[in-house]
């Protein structure tokens, strides 16, 4: 897979950073916050989100971005939709330009903020076009800020995915989809031993099972408006089907299947802004 060590590309993995059936996130290394008390303050065309429409920890900051109207506010950059030989780059067509220090790689933003660091290069990253940085590259942190510290920016302020009153059960709930789904179709697919994969099988089915019953009584998982959760799932499942049902051996059940959790996810896609962040035919590729 390779990744960054001391700064400088390594087509090897650390023993420390191999992704396998067990282990698929790693710590992501930039953890700055904004927010109007520290140095990274909320301000209009400062920030850019560095994204493609393959990775689903990318989605949820790019839906965050476009449910509070940040369009105009925070400047995307995609990157090419499939991996290089050095992980996520711009490729070669021309579609894909890096606008900060005309960067091939990705990897290359990261050496730029912190000469010296060693991890993973993944997608989403937020740049700081004033101080040319990495911000944060935490999805999670990302989509959290953006709901929560540019709402003076936003043409959607009131557009709210983690009120204060559910922020216990929004917790849990977030651990338990990114646990049991978002690296659960990962821990299928990198699943190093058969007994591996069928545990990661089972459990991803238990998980989807829990999902679709909670789905019975209610319209979105917490209620009757759309929470981080709901983005977390989504994420995954309008993938489902397309990509991790053959590619990662996760064909117990399509998600058209469910009877609950296949007009949820079309109920979520047919939020307004919500199509413009998926692209399934870059995402097949």
């Amino acid at each position: 897979m390779g990744m960054l060590i001391e700064g400088a590309w390594c087509d090897e993995d650390l023993a420390d950073f191999k992704r396998d059936g067990h282990t698929v996130r790693f710590s992501s290394g930039f953890h700055e916050r904004i927010s109007e008390d520290s140095e990274f303050k909320p301000e209009s065309n400062r920030y850019a989100l560095y994204y493609n429409w393959t990775c689903p920890w990318s989605h949820r900051a790019s839906i965050t971005r476009a449910l509070k109207g940040l369009e105009e506010v925070i400047e995307s950059v995609l990157l090419e939709p499939a991996m290089g030989l050095q992980s996520w780059w711009f490729g070669t067509s021309g579609e894909y330009k890096d606008p900060a220090i005309g960067a091939t790689h990705l990897h290359e933003l990261y050496s730029a903020t912190d000469k010296e660091f060693t991890g993973r290069v993944s997608v989403p990253i937020l740049w700081d076009k004033k101080t040319a940085q990495i911000v944060n590259n935490d999805s999670g942190a990302i989509a959290r800020m953006f709901n929560d510290e540019f709402n003076v920016l936003a043409n959607h302020p009131e557009v709210n995915f983690y009120p204060a009153g559910q922020a216990s059960e929004i917790d849990e709930l977030n651990d338990f989809i990114a646990d049991r789904l978002n690296d659960g179709v990962y821990k299928c697919l990198l699943a190093p031993s058969q007994d591996d994969y069928e545990r990661a099988f089972d459990a991803l089915f238990s998980a989807l099972d829990e999902l679709d019953n909670r789905l019975e009584n209610n319209r979105y998982l917490l209620g009757d408006k759309p929470t981080e959760p709901d983005w977390r799932a989504f994420a995954c499942l309008v993938r489902f089907d397309l990509i991790y049902y053959s590619l990662y051996g996760c064909n117990l059940k399509r998600i058209q299947d469910y009877p609950n959790l296949w007009p949820y996810t079309c109920d979520l896609y047919q939020i307004p802004s919500v199509a413009s962040t998926v692209d399934l035919e870059q995402i097949k590729r």
